[in-house]
């Protein structure tokens, strides 16, 4: 779809919380089993930002990361810039699009990786097996005899090919990275700042279907869910949804938080992704989007206003980055949500 965009940068459909937002035109079509499973109990308020920052992103995106883009940026030249309007995964300024990896490049990953933790895990187990089946049966043959019957089987059928696949997955990632993180087939979602649009993709493995849109509609359509599910242990995990007001569109946004037992967590991703799509704020002033804040013309004038670094986060010390982390963590720990 294509939206004209303002004198301002942003397109009439923007979401501007300072404007109060009209219903769905659409009548409810979700079934109860879809809201069952989607909406449990009332949808996040979109009220008072707190200001406070998942640690996970502060974790995933850190100042020395902003200074290897930075570094990539300078040998590629400003190409970069004019290049990453192509790409299937953004995060920047004007849009939070994310990709997966096709299935091959996930099949290579899991063999090296696979092969490289299970064959360490497993090896200190069997090596305790191996020495409590020798001491135990000391009337037994020789230990060479013992190696070649009960070690060597073992060693050759399970752990060798472990190994390969560890290697052969490692030389590959090293040799020739293009065949593991090849490009995306096309994206799976999108949140479009300038825009204010949320859209759903089809699947993009499927013949024909890149890039077909499966659903899309204005983010003030969209409420936040805290889905929560306990695993075996006992242990409640929290992740943030995002389900339409009436459509059966349910958007799950663990791609870029994954589900944490830390419920805090989760209430400072929903209130990122609404200081993201409101335009009449600035964008979250997080390493992330360091880099394009000039790009973005309500954060542009707010930063013009407050005398704000350009670098601040980039030029930041690790001392000094650890410090911020501490005080975020124990904000989000003292916040009354």
């Amino acid at each position: 779809m294509t939206t004209t965009l303002e004198g301002s940068g942003y397109a009439p459909t923007a979401y501007r919380s300072n404007r109060r937002a009209p219903d769905p035109k659409e009548p409810g079509q979700q079934s109860a089993l879809f809201r069952k499973n989607w909406t449990m109990g009332p949808p996040l308020p979109k009220g008072k930002l707190s200001k406070l920052i998942p640690p996970g992103f502060l974790e995933t995106w850190h100042p020395q990361r902003v200074r290897e883009y930075e570094e990539i940026e300078e040998r590629k030249g400003i190409a970069e810039l004019e290049e990453r309007h192509t790409y299937h995964g953004r995060l920047d300024e004007e849009c939070l699009r994310y990709a997966t990896l096709p299935k091959v490049s996930w099949i290579l990953l899991w063999m090296q990786h696979g092969g490289r933790l299970t064959a360490l895990w497993l090896f200190p187990f069997f090596v305790f097996a191996w020495s409590v089946l020798w001491f135990m049966e000391p009337e037994r043959d020789s230990f060479p005899q013992f190696f070649s019957d009960g070690i060597l089987p073992t060693l050759l059928f399970f752990f060798l090919p472990l190994l390969l696949c560890w290697g052969i997955g490692r030389f590959l990632e090293i040799k020739y990275p293009k065949v593991v993180y090849q490009q995306p087939k096309g994206p799976l979602w999108e949140l479009d700042r300038r825009t204010g649009m949320v859209t759903l993709f089809k699947d993009p493995e499927k013949e024909g279907q890149s890039g077909e849109i499966r659903g899309e509609a204005p983010f003030h359509e969209w409420d936040g869910y805290l889905l929560s599910l306990p695993d075996h242990q006992g242990n409640i995990w929290y992740r943030l949804v995002l389900v339409h007001k009436t459509q059966e569109w349910a958007l799950p946004m663990n791609q870029l938080l994954a589900a944490t037992t830390n419920r805090e967590d989760v209430l400072a991703y929903w209130d990122l992704v609404r200081q993201y799509m409101d335009v009449t704020k600035p964008l979250p002033d997080i390493p992330l989007f360091e880099a394009y804040r000039h790009l973005d013309p309500t954060t542009r004038s707010h930063d013009e206003k407050k005398g704000r670094d350009p670098l601040y986060w980039r030029d930041m010390s690790e001392q000094d980055y650890e410090a911020f982390k501490r005080r975020n963590r124990t904000a989000l720990a003292d916040y009354s949500w």
